[in-house]
């Protein structure tokens, strides 16, 4: 068998002709990634949604936006606030009604190690030496997009690996 034969074998089936109508029919995994895209979008429109929300509510707080969505290397913070009594890294979870947990208690150890990584690297890029607080703010949305329920949970948790 020849190299060309065999690699085409190797590689599976390609896009079918469906009885001469010019149009091919994708095969069944092409249809299953874009499902789950379409899901990632709808994830990812909710998630900047509930992160709008936060930014609002926090700023008729009296908060001061420093930085939103601050990225370093994989890990990200929703948004960076600087009020009287200092810092407040802020992680925003939105989910829409009904929820099967509340927004809050998916923030687990691991994902709150890789808020206080972030929040080390921040500073340390910053220069900043003050008080840092760690708040969550739960969102959840009816199907209109609408809040049902917002909570801000100030000092929400302790770092156990961040000398601040």
């Amino acid at each position: 068998m020849c190299s060309m034969a065999r690699r085409r074998r190797m590689q599976g089936p390609g896009p079918v002709n469906i009885g001469g109508t010019g149009r091919i029919r994708r095969p069944r995994k092409q249809a299953a990634e874009d499902k789950e895209a379409q899901s990632c979008e709808g994830r990812c429109r909710t998630g900047r949604l509930g992160e709008e929300m936060a930014l609002e509510h926090l700023l008729q707080m009296g908060y001061r936006l420093l930085e939103r969505n601050w990225r370093c290397r994989h890990k990200e913070i929703d948004l960076i606030m600087e009020s009287g009594d200092g810092i407040h890294i802020v992680e925003v979870r939105t989910r829409r009604a009904p929820a099967a947990v509340a927004p809050e208690q998916t923030v687990d150890r691991d994902k709150q190690k890789n808020i206080e990584a972030a929040a080390a690297a921040y500073l340390r890029m910053s220069n900043r030496k003050c008080q840092v607080h760690f708040d969550i703010v739960s969102i959840v949305l009816d199907r209109e997009s609408r809040a049902l329920q917002r909570t801000h949970i100030p000092d929400a948790f302790i770092p156990m690996d961040l000398y601040l």
